[in-house]
């Protein structure tokens, strides 16, 4: 292992498209979604443990989630758990942990990984993640790294490479593209020049602090006298001061997108960020009639393109239902169609209404 290497792993966001089954209480990083007996952070650890030491690897994550983390993760010390008041989005995150990183390793390179992907070779991941590593220690700069797309998905970002590879594995970006809409996305992936960002960056600490002072000047300011050089800069009363006055920006937008010196990797593992039902659809085993479910209990007639996630208890019969999205938890059930899929995010504030409204 690299004792010069630190992993973060960002485990902050409310997973609202996988309501009910992903909640406030406990959101999609920390649920067992694709039920293989963890959940995605404890994968996450696990896959990053293979390479980075235990107290190497940080975990950025809301305040209210510490227990759980702890939980689900006990070997990670405590003061490897950086605990964000509010969230921010990633720039204010990648900012704290390479802050945090700093006082113990000023010179340390830094691998930044979302804790709620699904990957199907960790071996190759863990590979990529490794040569990433040799490639920033040497040559500097920010790493990301891309996925091969193989259909026009709109839910991805998308990086445009430039011809002129840097290396047999890496070139640099041209363009960073939001998710497009479908017609865009065909041309993306007809062109062969772009891949799916799948939100992984490898640098060196020094040189993402650097780059926080080019484009997030006010950002770095913040860190630079707030945590920096104060006497208790983790304490949550700092953190919540310096999140309170940092900007809500991703560190796509902030520095990525700004930056001249981007490259990318493409990427040779499996893997999907699991955002949605339809990507859980996607990356399941399926029955002849194309649907998913997560439970033996469930029985299907003349069911087909559905999703199925209940509880391993519930007894459930389904039948002469096409192209639905079946999930309950705890007291809530929810039935939606996929093509409605975008509206999930919003029932759990509009079910609180409701609730307010009948009380």
């Amino acid at each position: 292992m690299n004792k010069n290497s630190y992993c973060v792993i960002m485990a902050g966001g409310l997973g609202k498209r996988f309501w009910p089954v992903s909640t406030r209480a406990c959101p999609k990083q920390f649920c067992d979604i694709l039920n293989v007996g963890k959940s995605f952070l404890r994968q996450t650890f696990e896959r990053a443990n293979q390479i980075f030491d235990t107290q190497n690897i940080f975990i950025v994550t809301g305040t209210a989630y510490e227990e759980l983390t702890k939980q689900q993760i006990p070997e990670i010390p405590s003061e490897n758990i950086l605990k964000e008041p509010f969230g921010k989005n990633t720039a204010p995150c990648v900012a704290y942990a390479a802050y945090r990183i700093a006082r113990v390793n000023p010179h340390a390179s830094m691998v930044v990984v979302p804790s709620d992907h699904f990957i199907t070779n960790d071996a190759v991941y863990l590979d990529n993640i490794q040569k990433g590593i040799s490639f920033v220690e040497q040559f500097g700069g920010l790493l990301t790294i891309g996925i091969n797309p193989t259909r026009p998905e709109t839910g991805y970002g998308y990086i445009q490479i430039k011809k002129n590879k840097f290396s047999e594995f890496i070139s640099k970006v041209k363009t960073f593209t939001e998710k497009p809409d479908k017609e865009l996305a065909k041309v993306f992936l007809e062109s062969g020049d772009f891949l799916w960002n799948a939100g992984i960056f490898i640098w060196k600490v020094e040189d993402i602090i650097e780059e926080f002072k080019t484009y997030l000047e006010d950002m770095y300011l913040l860190f630079e006298q707030e945590y920096k050089n104060v006497e208790n800069p983790d304490s949550p009363e700092n953190i919540a001061h310096i999140y309170g006055q940092c900007r809500n920006i991703s560190i796509d937008f902030g520095i990525m997108e700004k930056s001249a010196k981007v490259y990318v990797m493409k990427g040779e593992f499996g893997w999907s960020d699991v955002g949605t039902w339809h990507s859980f659809h996607e990356i399941s085993p399926k029955d002849e009639n194309n649907n998913v479910s997560n439970s033996e209990q469930v029985r299907l007639i003349e069911t087909k393109e559905c999703i199925i996630n209940v509880p391993q208890d519930k007894k459930v019969i389904i039948e002469g239902i096409e192209n639905c999205i079946i999930a309950e938890n705890n007291d809530i059930l929810m039935i939606c169609h996929r093509d409605h899929e975008d509206n999930i995010r919003h029932f759990d504030d509009m079910l609180k209404h409701t609730t307010k409204e009948l009380n």
